[in-house]
């Protein structure tokens, strides 16, 4: 009996540890079969991702720059008392507009050469509020090519477009009181006075009728001006009022003409003749000198003096008269006229500069019975010929 119940449980322990490893290698399966799968779901996974993923261009990759935005004006201002003034423009933008108000209080001025040398602009509005243009305010921006004046501008200062060499109009708001314009050309408001012609400005031009002066350095380095037209009205010219027109060739003075600035035609190499108004009766520092192609000048009975450099480096000019009324000669009037053989006194011996004639060696002539001659004058040869 015994022994019958030993073989019992020894059945009993062997079935449970078959019965147990079944289960055992039942539950390894699965969980092989399990790993398996989600290899594959995870292979599928990232299979359909690369599917989907989209395709990389030839931009994608690349830093796009974007310009920072400023967080400081383009421009130097003041405050003073209640108003603004902007005295320097540091930006390189192509436009630019003047603001009507900074800080709350208006903005009435432009300090001399506050946008001096801004090569990149080309278009500038003024704020409404701008009252003053200082010198030279706008020198040197070779981009403008026009430039509007508000109504409230009430003073420009001098050469305040120099060295625009595109600039070809300068106008005038209706409302002005004090400015206009004519054809782009900057006028005084009664149109009496040229006050600046734009040096982009070509070919011939016509001074509007009823000016009676042109301003210092009205038509300075206006280089593409070939001929001016004046009126009958004109009565002076102011200083350098055609310092460097290289391409100024015909220029008719009328007889109204009672005044010409020093440097009036300084060195307009393309002019080849002048008759000076028989009222003038002086002939400025300067006022033709560096005139490298003038030929032919008529000096008028009534001119009193020729001042130092009126001629200097004149070097196509081969001849001169001097009429009666000359009494001086200043410092190198003639000086450097390489070309010059001959100068023809008419009246008595003026005093003269020991270089009034420096580098030049024409013969001196005077009219026989004239007075204070010799020999030399002014360290030249000089002959006396029949006044007849």
């Amino acid at each position: 009996m015994l022994g019958s119940k030993n073989y019992l449980n020894t059945l009993r322990i062997d079935f449970n540890h078959q019965t147990i490893m079944k289960n055992l290698l039942f539950l390894l399966t699965l969980i092989f079969l399990i790993g398996c799968g989600g290899d594959k779901d995870s292979s599928k996974q990232s299979e359909e991702k690369k599917v989907v993923a989209p395709k990389k261009t030839a931009n994608q990759g690349r830093v796009e720059l974007i310009e920072p935005i400023p967080t400081e004006p383009d421009y130097v201002y003041e405050i003073i008392g209640n108003k603004a003034v902007i005295t320097k423009y540091n930006g390189s933008a192509e436009s630019f507009t003047i603001p009507d108000t900074i800080e709350d209080v208006p903005v009435t001025e432009i300090r001399a050469k506050a946008f001096a040398g801004s090569t990149t602009l080309k278009s500038i509005i003024i704020g409404d509020n701008v009252t003053v243009i200082g010198r030279w305010a706008f020198s040197g921006c070779t981009g403008l090519y026009s430039i509007e004046i508000p109504s409230g501008v009430t003073s420009i200062g001098e050469l305040a477009f120099d060295n625009c060499t595109n600039l070809d109009s300068i106008n005038v708001g209706d409302d002005n009181q004090y400015y206009s314009s004519e054809d782009g050309v900057l006028y005084d408001n009664g149109k009496t006075k040229i006050i600046q012609c734009p040096l982009g400005k070509s070919g011939s031009l016509t001074v509007a009728k009823g000016v009676s002066s042109i301003d210092s350095y009205a038509f300075r380095s206006c280089g593409k001006i070939t001929s001016v037209v004046f009126g009958n009205e004109i009565k002076s010219i102011g200083v350098g009022a055609f310092y460097n027109c290289v391409g100024l060739n015909a220029v008719t003075l009328p007889e109204s003409i009672s005044s010409i600035g020093d440097m009036a035609f300084y060195k307009c190499t393309n002019l080849s003749s002048i008759a000076i108004p028989a009222n003038i009766t002086t002939i400025g520092v300067q006022m033709f000198g560096n005139c490298s192609s003038l030929r032919q000048v008529n000096i008028p009975e009534g001119v009193i003096s020729i001042s130092k450099g009126a001629f200097f480096e004149c070097a196509d000019l081969s001849k001169i008269t001097i009429p009666s009324s000359v009494r001086s000669l200043g410092r190198g009037a003639f000086s450097r006229c390489e070309n010059l053989e001959s100068v023809t006194f008419l009246g008595d011996a003026p005093s003269a500069s020991p270089d009034s004639f420096g580098g030049s060696e024409p013969t001196i002539y005077f009219s026989s019975g004239t007075q204070g001659w010799a020999d030399t004058f002014a360290g030249l040869t000089a002959e006396a010929v029949s006044s007849e």
